[in-house]
């Protein structure tokens, strides 16, 4: 098993199970039931909205993120601490499964044609316009296990 991590995603490689975990990070407002700020991502202005606040009860505005980039911008904020503040985070857990198909061996096709035709009648979602020329029919071939030994 490999495991490889971030500060903000952590992927299991098991076999071919792949599990991504990217964190959700809550912040609110300190005195503010509606804020908006802009804080620089990547050189770019981003706007930060604190929404959902109210006068009775008293609650103040919060803002979610999963963007690394834009919790490690907030993280370094001037107005961190002073107008706003982390009030928790949670996992969002996405798995990805791939399988792993056996290769099927197909004789006789000795043309791109005939190789495009067998492809296109066993994958489903496929157009002939999609494969126009021999190196994309023989990508999509050894993507889907297909080999053809005829075909020069």
């Amino acid at each position: 098993m490999l495991f490889l991590a971030t500060p903000f995603a952590f992927i299991l490689y098991s076999n071919l199970i792949i599990t991504i975990v990217m964190i959700t990070k809550t912040y609110q407002a300190l005195k503010f039931q509606t804020y908006d700020m802009y804080t620089m991502v990547d050189g770019r202005r981003v706007l930060v909205a604190f929404r959902g606040g109210s006068l009775r009860p008293q609650i103040n505005g919060t803002f979610q993120t999963s963007d690394p980039k834009l919790q490690e911008a907030l993280k370094k904020d001037t107005s961190n601490g002073i107008t706003f503040r982390e009030i928790g985070s949670f996992d969002d857990e996405a798995t990805v499964v791939e399988q792993e198909f056996e290769e099927t061996t197909v004789p006789g096709i000795t043309t791109v044609q005939a190789a495009r035709d067998y492809i296109l009648s066993h994958i489903e979602g496929l157009s002939a316009s999609s494969m126009p020329n021999k190196t994309i029919v023989m990508a999509v071939a050894q993507q889907n296990k297909y080999v053809f030994p005829d075909l020069k």
